[in-house]
């Protein structure tokens, strides 16, 4: 039985509490889950599986358009508790905005092994989109074939140097083909494993897709037993 962390949190525009109760029931199991807000999330890393990064939370959440929330940096345990985690070769799973949270500790994004880089990184506007699945024959992407969804595009993310990167499906924005399944390993820390970036999920909406359903349930699936 896989012990896993959801990380939750931040603005309503970006229902994450929800997606990671989506995701859950996707899975099933015997799995041990627990949906932890912010800060929580890292004092539950001990004895955690899996720790999912799906919660924003970053120095601007205060903005009124943010939903004028309160940030809480992560604190000095709280740092090492993820470095703890990356460096025992337990695998991650960074979901869309995971990767834009604590921007005042650069390291998380590295990792996590994906940052959004505030001025740099950017995302189309919400959209019907199709996903463009790679012959990449990875069990990320078994039995998936392109899927079209609501969502908006992330591109131009930073990806830690270092690691071995692999892009399984990607989706077009401007005549450019931009990642939307990504698996990495090592880098980042001695003893690194695996870390997977899925760039979909803005809100609900993309959550009904129902190619998407298997997305989740294959990354989850390979993050465990290729760790």
């Amino acid at each position: 039985m896989a012990r896993i962390v959801f990380h939750v949190g931040g603005p309503a525009f970006h229902p994450v509490a929800e997606q990671a109760q989506q995701i859950m029931d996707w899975i099933g199991g015997d799995h041990e889950f627990y949906i932890a807000e912010g800060l929580s999330a890292f004092d539950l890393l001990d004895d955690c599986d899996l720790f999912v990064a799906m919660g924003l939370h970053w120095t601007g959440m205060s903005e009124v358009w943010a939903s004028g929330l309160h940030y809480q940096p992560l604190q000095t345990r709280h740092q090492n508790a993820i470095k703890a985690y990356v460096a025992s070769g337990r695998p991650i799973i960074a979901h869309h905005g995971g990767i834009a949270s604590y921007d005042d500790w650069p390291q998380y994004g590295e990792l996590l092994g994906f940052t959004w880089v505030w001025g740099v990184t950017a995302h189309s506007p919400i959209g019907e989109y199709t996903v463009n699945v790679l012959p990449t024959e990875h069990p990320i992407v078994t039995g998936i074939s392109d899927y079209t969804l609501t969502d908006e595009l992330y591109y131009n993310i930073r990806i830690t140097p270092g690691m071995t990167v692999e892009t399984h499906a990607v989706a077009e924005w401007e005549g450019v083909a931009r990642p939307m399944i990504i698996t990495a390993y090592g880098g980042r820390l001695p003893g690194a494993g695996h870390t997977i970036y899925l760039a979909n999920g803005h809100d609900l909406r993309a959550f009904t897709c129902p190619m998407f359903r298997r997305v989740w349930r294959n990354a989850v699936g390979f993050a465990l037993e290729g760790a």
